[in-house]
This record gives C-alpha cells, structure tokens and sequence, in this order.
C-alpha cells in the first residue's frame, strides 16, 4: 500500500472523547479521509456526519468493517463492544483504535491480544490515559534524577460526586455495558503501569453502600463498586496505596503523590501541576504547569504509516500494553470478592487461569 495514500477511517461509535479530541484533531490532519461513520441510531449518525464532514454513514457497524475504502477502523462505543469490534477488524485486515477502557474483563483482553499477535502487520492502539500522556515524560525524568532519588511509595487518591446521585445509573454503573471497569481506577493503573511500574501483588477492598433507583422507583442492583481502596506492591518492592470514591459529594480530588528517597512529588491533576517537595523546602516547587501535548492521533496514523512501508511501528498503549490494566482491574475484582487477608500475587493468578 502506497505510504502516500490517505488513510481512510471508518467510526463505530461517535460520542463522548471521540468528538472532544479525536475528530476535531482527525479534520485537520492532511491525507486523513473520515469515510464512514455508524452510531446507534440513524439520526445520530447523520449529525456526526454532517458536523465531521464522514463521506456516508452506515446502518450497521459490519458495513464498517467489511468496506473496502477504509483502512483503520475507531471503536467508540462502551467497552462491551470492544473486543468483538477489535477481532472483527483485525480479521478483515483493518489497523484498530479502540477506546478506553480496553474491553470488559481480562480474559476478553487476553483475546484481545492473542488477535493482534495473529496480524502483526496491523496497528492496535488503545487510547491512552489524559494523566500519563500530559506528564509521563517530566514523570519518568524526574524519577530517574538525582534530585528526587529512589521511589519509596505511591499514593493515588481520586474522588468525586460522580455517583452521588440515587436516581440516576450512568453506564459507567451497568456492568453489562462497562464489565469490571471502576471508575476511574483503569486510567489510574494505565498511568501507575507507565509511570513506576505494574502491581506485583495487592488486596483491594470495595462497598457500593449507595441504594439506587430506577424511573419507577424500584431499587436496582448495582454490581460496579462505588468505593476501591488497594494496598500493593509495585516491581522494585514499591509500596503503592491507592482510594477511589464515586461517592463524594460536592469535592473532588485526582492526585498522585509519589515519595522519594529525597524529595516528594505531587501531581495534582486538578490544578494540572507537578510540584517537588524537598527536606529544604516550605512550600512545594511547581517544575511542570504545561506537560506535553495531545499527540495520540497523530502517532496512530503515524504508526499506520510505518505499518505500510514494513517497518516497526510502535504505539503507547497497544493491545498488549492495555491489557496489563486490565489484568489489574480483574484482580482487584478477585481480592474483593474472596476477601482474602493476603495480597494477590499476579503472576500467579495469570498461571492458574492459563492452566
């Protein structure tokens, strides 16, 4: 395939980040043609044709996958499609974005995997987290310094109203749309993951203490939790603690605070600052209030260039990045529901499984 051609996408599933970020930036990318586009329902998709300027719309997503005029497929919807989106493209020789989360649990992203493993020459990339993308790289050099020294420990905090509200259930809520995703947490175990490292072991516990309701009324059942709390230990020994709350109300926190051997980090990413706190110190030193930019189209359409001239190709997170989170997120699920005393030990709930 000619590397000067224009990459041809098709879109199934439009909403939410893909309109934020991914086809504003997409519109005005040279050599890029948006081609087709499937939504839920027919109406929905003729507006995002009409707002994106997509070539035509499709009435059912095969119709996307089984186009001859399209290369790379975007995968939009809630992550109970994920998985039989992503095979489904990959088997029809299309490169595959899919949206975050990877999918619905670990064993659909092991599929997941072992499908992009089957076509090496096809791009898979799922999108990353906002968190690592802004600050990785002053993250990861500030780590490796001098000046902030060994990492001791890590300490995640997120909390939000998110979920406060008895008489409305997002989909985030309904397992059969969301699997074992929890709120926020598979962003923040994407951005542990880059930044110092996966879980080695950990033991989480979880509540869901807030009775819900539907329009009638009748209490409904809710199976994703509204609380995590985990304690860990991360590769090199690093102790990690982590509390995520849906149930706040009216505050909100995102922060991570990472401890060194000789100075203290903050990334506060609600002031989207990186501060240093040192023994010398009375007040914390902001050393990044900018970070990086948003780049994730462009190095996938970069990637699906590479992928045509036969060279490697390298995207952050892949398929097999991704289901590393997502091997977090089914252990915390296990740890909960088996009440153990002693942490998890990954590795070895991988080989049960695998056996």
């Amino acid at each position: 395939m000619n590397d000067l051609k224009s990459i041809r996408l098709g879109f199934i599933g439009a909403g939410g980040i893909c309109e934020q970020r991914h086809l504003p930036n997409l519109s005005q990318t040279p050599g890029v043609e948006l081609v087709a586009v499937c939504n839920r329902s027919p109406e929905s998709s003729r507006r995002v044709q009409e707002k994106w300027g997509f070539a035509r719309t499709a009435d059912d997503w095969r119709q996307i996958i089984e186009a001859s005029d399209i290369d790379a497929v975007f995968i939009g919807t809630w992550p109970y499609r994920h998985c039989e989106l992503s095979l489904a493209a990959l088997a029809a020789n299309k490169h595959a974005f899919c949206q975050a989360r990877m999918c619905m649990d670990w064993a659909e992203a092991r599929q997941m995997v072992a499908a992009a493993d089957s076509h090496p020459g096809q791009v898979t990339m799922v999108c990353p987290s906002p968190f690592r993308v802004r600050w990785e790289r002053t993250i990861r050099e500030l780590l490796a310094s001098k000046r902030f020294g060994r990492l001791l420990s890590v300490t995640v905090s997120s909390m939000t109203s998110a979920n406060c509200e008895p008489q409305q259930i997002s989909w985030r809520e309904r397992r059969e749309l969301s699997g074992l995703n929890i709120l926020q947490v598979g962003i923040y175990a994407e951005t542990l993951n880059a930044w110092c490292g996966d879980y080695v072991s950990l033991t989480a516990t979880t509540a869901t203490p807030l009775q819900k309701f539907d329009a009638n009324g009748r209490p409904v059942e809710i199976l994703i939790p509204q609380i995590v709390a985990i304690t860990g230990t991360l590769e090199g020994g690093v102790l990690s603690t982590e509390f995520h709350s849906g149930l706040a109300v009216g505050y909100e926190r995102a922060e991570i605070l990472l401890c060194g051997s000789a100075a203290t980090c903050r990334v506060d990413l609600l002031a989207q600052q990186v501060e240093l706190f040192t023994a010398s110190s009375k007040a914390g030193e902001v050393i990044d209030s900018v970070g990086d930019e948003w780049h994730v189209e462009a190095e996938f359409l970069a990637a699906v260039r590479a992928a045509r001239r036969g060279e490697t190709w390298n995207v952050r997170p892949n398929f097999v990045e991704a289901e590393r989170y997502m091997r977090k997120m089914q252990t915390i699920h296990e740890s909960a529901r088996e009440t153990r005393n002693a942490p998890i030990d990954l590795a070895s709930m991988e080989r049960e499984i695998e056996s």
